[in-house]
């Protein structure tokens, strides 16, 4: 499941120059990344752009860590980062609320301390506006 935005070249460099935490205003070579599939601009997080594919011909970029996810010890996501990708995964239309949970309390990393009830009960907070923590791991 992905959720994509149509944005420029240079937008895209100025976000992905951010989450480097380098000045935005200088054009990374997508060129060279789209015709790679993958290219590694720092050994920082975020700081490896990657090519999916793409949709209509458009190039589908994104940024991500250079290392592997079992390179990392894990760690439970944020409760306001879970919510932020369960709406846009309510928001996609594409799923249920229960393959939502499912899905989200099965990848690595997320569970024990999110579990399938816990990403549910985010869902109806989502649903209802709420922004209060959820208490403790349960």
């Amino acid at each position: 499941m992905a959720r994509a935005h149509l944005i420029s070249a240079r937008q895209f460099s100025d976000i992905a120059a951010l989450e480097m935490y380098r000045e935005p205003g200088a054009d990374l070579d997508l060129e060279e990344v789209v015709a790679q599939g993958r290219m590694q601009f720092g050994p920082g997080r975020y700081e490896t752009v990657v090519c999916a594919g793409d949709v209509d011909g458009i190039p589908l970029l994104t940024f991500t860590a250079p290392w592997a996810v079992h390179d990392v010890e894990l760690r439970p996501p944020s409760e306001p980062y879970l919510r932020q990708v369960a709406a846009g995964l309510r928001e996609s239309g594409a799923w249920a609320d229960e393959e939502i949970a499912g899905y989200l309390a099965d990848c690595p990393g997320v569970a024990p301390q999110w579990t399938y009830d816990r990403v549910r009960a985010l869902l109806h907070d989502v649903e209802h506006g709420a922004a209060t923590p959820l208490g403790e791991p349960g």
